[in-house]
């Protein structure tokens, strides 16, 4: 038994309780002080001239601080400051050195739930979303007009902040397979690693406005005191948090002075009680609980400032950049939150620069409904023209260079082609159909190429405006089928994501060649973007991706897409044109069952040919083992050769040159696997060394 351990069971606290071993004591805790002492640290936070808070924030950040005395001194501006600099992208935040403070007191967890932004639902979704993701914005002084260091975010009521508290403290449990609780860790030593937080103000929809800390770096780390304190329940830690900090959730608006003054009287009951236990000479369950989850460490961003000395206009992206250097991996758990980030960080910046309206800026974020789509800017109220919203903004007319600028900005690419941009663009494209069913595939199909054509592809093209879908689809077939190149963009953008959407075109990978019809085969290889573009070139596959996303919009079981001719050529006699529908034997129009009849009637002349080449029987049976053989070198031999090659292009493109760290990762795993295989179980030379060692020695 170690001396720790030894010291945990004096304590009362051996290892059958089911406690971890105690690596340290708490300490006691003095009492908050009443808010009435705390005016000279409020005063000296807003005459530092690194500060940029209002009186509401400096309230927030002096009020839970356990020693004001201490935080006084860190934001005094004379004789030095002593606020710590952050050097961001530009610019840099000006945030208070480590102190501790009170967890129970205006500390919430990150609500805007950015690691996992990709998988919450917008508004434009038509299945009704549990939860809304919230966004941040940097809030500007009303009276100054200059942006402050502090969050604004809005919400409907207290109920809807309280669902947030408790989406982002389940999502943060769940995470990563639970790498992320941290509970033991308290319990045994409390936490002693700095929580970074920022001041959000919240302003709800009856206008009244609550301002809290929340974390930026440290969600973990928060949940897990919760977590400590109420027993290791996330339900439980979930309720706590919120009763604590937000208070009752019947009680409409922002907190009042006493709610805030129990909240205050209830933790120096805790403190009062926690140091009395302590003083026993055997420390229960819930002294040690209380004890570690008291207080903890934090420092908080108090100033933003800009390169040119001014304000910091976007402390959103300030943040961000300031985690993402505080981490090896990218802050985000899943390239598709990163990609959601960061896209969303580009309009914003879009928004800022003028390359487009507070109107579609609104729709881009997916905080309007279809209706609110409508009314905005004039297109049909659908969620198909809300991925087209996306789609314009980003690849369309002259401002497509510009969008290009800030997406290789963003993303840090030397070079953004249409295999970048489209991965990236993914999930905001698709972000209205997150309940679908599938969505995954589509999701890949898209971050494939996806309808990134070269009509679509920097050329001019808008979106026909209208408010009966069925009538503006069939306004804009007819003008792609009398040659005007950006109705033939326009109808490739919503015929090919529906398509897309409704699994007509999957990912190249996703199929397999062959030759029998059905679900996930087709009858030859191609890109989504490939087979996007041999149609939109056919009077026949423009009248295809129009039937679809008729039948897409229509969301009917009988209103299904219908098949064209995409060739002049002759059928059992007969001279079909291009455009002319698709019939059988009884008359009857053909319909687009499976991804295989479209590429199929996409190009009829390459479909019959791989087709016949895959009905070839081999000339000679290849035994298994001989096959195998021949498929493991080649194998090998092409994925050296990959390697040495991204090696070289590493050069000038960087590291992304090899992908996702992600990826790399798992394809080392998969090659030691393989060598473990040939090692164990291949032959071995073993014993003509072991006569080499032998002869040796003779």
């Amino acid at each position: 038994m170690t001396s720790l351990d030894s010291s945990a069971g004096l304590e009362g606290l051996d290892h059958d309780d089911g406690l971890p071993p105690l690596l340290r004591r708490p300490g006691a805790v003095e009492d908050p002080p009443p808010v009435v002492r705390l005016r000279r640290v409020r005063s000296a936070l807003l005459k530092n001239p690194d500060v940029s808070l209002d009186e509401a924030a400096a309230n927030v950040v002096t009020s839970g601080a356990v020693d004001p005395v201490q935080l006084q001194a860190l934001v005094a501006s004379e004789p030095v400051s002593l606020l710590t600099a952050k050097p961001v992208v530009g610019g840099t935040l000006y945030a208070t050195a480590p102190h501790s403070r009170y967890l129970d007191l205006d500390v919430l967890p990150d609500i805007i739930n950015q690691r996992w932004a990709d998988q919450l639902r917008t508004a434009m979704d038509v299945v009704p979303s549990t939860f809304l993701a919230a966004t941040y914005e940097t809030l500007t002084d009303p009276t100054s007009g200059k942006p402050c260091a502090v969050f604004t975010v809005h919400m409907r009521d207290r109920k809807a902040l309280a669902q947030a508290v408790a989406e982002s403290m389940r999502q943060t449990f769940y995470a990563q397979k639970g790498e992320n609780d941290y509970t033991q860790s308290v319990l045994q030593q409390g936490v002693k690693e700095p929580l970074t937080l920022f001041v959000v103000r919240v302003v709800y929809d009856d206008g009244s406005e609550d301002t809290f800390l929340v974390t930026g770096d440290g969600n973990s780390r928060l949940m897990s005191m919760w977590l400590a304190r109420t027993g290791g329940d996330i339900d439980a830690a979930i309720s706590a948090c919120i009763a604590s900090v937000i208070g009752s959730l019947d009680h409409p608006g922002a907190r009042s002075r006493a709610e805030q003054g129990l909240a205050r009287r209830r933790t120096v009951e805790l403190t009062a009680r926690t140091r009395k236990n302590l003083a026993v000479p055997t420390m229960t369950e819930a002294t040690r609980r209380e004890g570690h989850t008291l207080t903890f460490p934090a420092v908080v961003v108090v100033g933003a400032r800009a390169d040119n000395d001014g304000p910091l206009a976007d402390l959103v992206a300030a943040r961000d950049d300031l985690l993402a250097s505080l981490h090896v991996h990218v802050t985000p758990w899943t390239r598709g939150a990163q990609y959601t980030q960061g896209m969303q960080r580009v309009y914003r910046h879009a928004l800022r620069e003028g390359l487009i309206t507070p109107e579609v800026y609104r729709v881009l974020s997916g905080t309007v409904g279809t209706q609110e789509m409508h009314d905005l800017l004039g297109v049909p109220a659908h969620r198909l023209w809300a991925a087209a919203v996306h789609q314009q903004v980003m690849l369309a007319g002259p401002g497509v260079y510009a969008m290009n600028r800030l997406v290789k900005q963003e993303f840090g690419m030397a070079r953004a082609d249409r295999q970048r941009i489209s991965e990236r663009l993914a999930p905001m494209v698709l972000s209205a159909y997150r309940s679908q069913e599938g969505i995954d595939q589509s999701l890949r199909a898209f971050g494939n190429g996806g309808t990134i054509t070269d009509q679509v592809w920097k050329q001019q093209w808008n979106l026909t405006r209208g408010s009966g879908v069925s009538e503006v689809l069939d306004e804009i077939l007819g003008r792609a089928l009398a040659g005007e190149a950006g109705a033939v963009a326009e109808l490739t953008v919503l015929g090919g994501t529906a398509a897309i959407l409704d699994g007509y075109i999957t990912r190249d990978r996703g199929s397999k060649e062959g030759t029998d019809r059905g679900s996930g085969s087709a009858p030859y290889r191609t890109t989504p973007v490939n087979l996007l573009d041999v149609l939109s070139k056919t009077a026949g596959g423009l009248r295809m991706l129009h039937s679809i996303a008729c039948a897409h919009v229509a969301a009917d079981p009988t209103v299904l897409p219908k098949q064209f001719h995409t060739q002049d050529r002759e059928i059992d006699g007969q001279l079909v044109r291009d455009g002319e529908p698709v019939v059988d034997k009884t008359g009857e129009q053909v319909i687009i069952d499976y991804e295989w009849d479209l590429v199929y009637a996409a190009d009829p002349a390459r479909a019959l040919a791989t087709i016949a080449k895959n009905s070839r029987e081999p000339l000679e049976t290849e035994a298994e083992d001989v096959r195998q053989r021949r498929l493991l070198a080649s194998g090998v031999a092409s994925a050296l050769e990959a390697a040495r090659s991204l090696a070289r292009m590493r050069k000038s493109r960087g590291p992304e040159a090899f992908g996702h760290v992600d990826t790399v990762d798992e394809l080392r795993q998969q090659l030691r696997q393989a060598e473990e295989i040939l090692l164990r179980f291949g032959p071995s030379q073993s014993a003509f060394l072991l006569d080499e060692d032998e002869e040796g020695e003779e």
